[in-house]
């Protein structure tokens, strides 16, 4: 039901094809049937009358072919019979962590938390690998040439150190081709999870100026990268796409979202597993000493990210002001 209208427009344009060819096919020939041709002018006609986009078309760029197949939004009307939204009153909080790498959190007309990990661990472990691996050759490729340098200097790079430039060009393709599947799924998910529950706007944190204290490792290092910026880009394309106007999708500082409890406000611990209250730090958990709430700490986040909409600084695709603690967003 959901993609109705778009296989429809789907099967039309197909339909149309096969009209065509056989249309042309029979006048073509000397001895065609005059009542059969009739017919499928009569088609052809329709089913152009009935098609709402260009037809799809074989691109060829370079040494690659391109089926390209343009779909227009659905209808207002499509939507409201597909989805059956009334009135929408809730709102989702959308937290990019690390060992879950994306969480949404839904708070409904009634107060309650619909939580979503989603996850595409096998993507995700592929592309901290390639990540990795460009690491490795940068150092590799940057020590050898100083040492080319060095030695002989305003001569041409050797070919082993010319390899490595085209195997590092090599991977970084592969990264930015992983990214945008990574961001074509988890937006996708996000979007429909959020249809289901009738989301009005869309809360997500705004990490271009996130800068990682020391002892993180790798923690600053993951989350500066274009993936987020793909992945917030997928979401408010199929927002747009659905009917919500700007997509319905603001970006707000996530600052202290992670060390606040999303049910009393006060500042809690990580801890290791569901049911310790023993604090580690970077742990998976989050527990407060205050209520006793224990949550997945990326769950905690996300939830917390919903709150900061009351911020009256916040708007559509900008950040809210920074706010150093999240006590008074009760």
């Amino acid at each position: 039901m959901l993609f109705e209208d778009m296989s429809a427009q789907l099967i039309t344009t197909i339909a149309l094809h096969y009209a065509t060819r056989e249309l042309t096919s029979l006048l073509s020939k000397k001895d065609s049937d005059s009542e059969k041709v009739t017919r499928l002018r009569e088609e052809v006609k329709r089913l152009r009358a009935s098609r709402r986009c260009a037809p799809p078309r074989v691109q060829q760029r370079g040494n690659k072919v391109i089926l390209t197949i343009p779909f227009l939004s659905a209808s207002g009307e499509l939507l409201d019979r597909v989805l059956q939204q009334g009135a929408r009153l809730a709102y989702a909080g959308v937290d990019r962590g690390l060992r879950c790498p994306v969480v949404v959190s839904v708070l409904d007309e009634d107060s309650a938390y619909h939580d979503r990990q989603v996850r595409y661990e096998h993507l995700f472990t592929r592309r901290t690998m390639l990540r990795q691996r460009t690491r490795e050759l940068s150092s590799q490729i940057d020590r050898r040439k100083n040492n080319w340098e060095r030695k002989r200097p305003r001569l041409t790079c050797p070919a082993h150190i010319l390899k490595r430039e085209r195997e590092l060009t090599s991977v970084w393709r592969k990264v930015r081709r992983l990214d945008r599947e990574i961001a074509h799924q988890v937006a996708a998910e996000t979007v429909w999870f959020c249809e289901k529950h009738g989301v009005k706007t869309v809360y997500l944190e705004d990490l271009r100026f996130f800068n990682g204290k020391g002892g993180m490792r790798s923690h600053s290092w993951n989350l500066s990268t274009n993936l987020w910026g793909l992945i917030q880009e997928g979401i408010i394309y199929r927002r747009k796409a659905l009917g919500h106007s700007r997509g319905g999708v603001w970006t707000v500082n996530p600052a202290w979202t992670s060390q606040t409890c999303s049910e009393c406000g006060e500042r809690g611990v990580r801890v290791e597993g569901s049911e310790s209250v023993e604090e580690r730090k970077g742990g998976e958990y989050f527990y407060c000493p205050q209520c006793q709430t224990q949550l997945h700490a990326d769950i905690n986040a996300a939830r917390n990210i919903i709150k900061v909409r009351k911020k009256p600084s916040a708007g559509p695709g900008r950040t809210g002001q920074q706010c150093p603690e999240m006590s008074n967003f009760q």
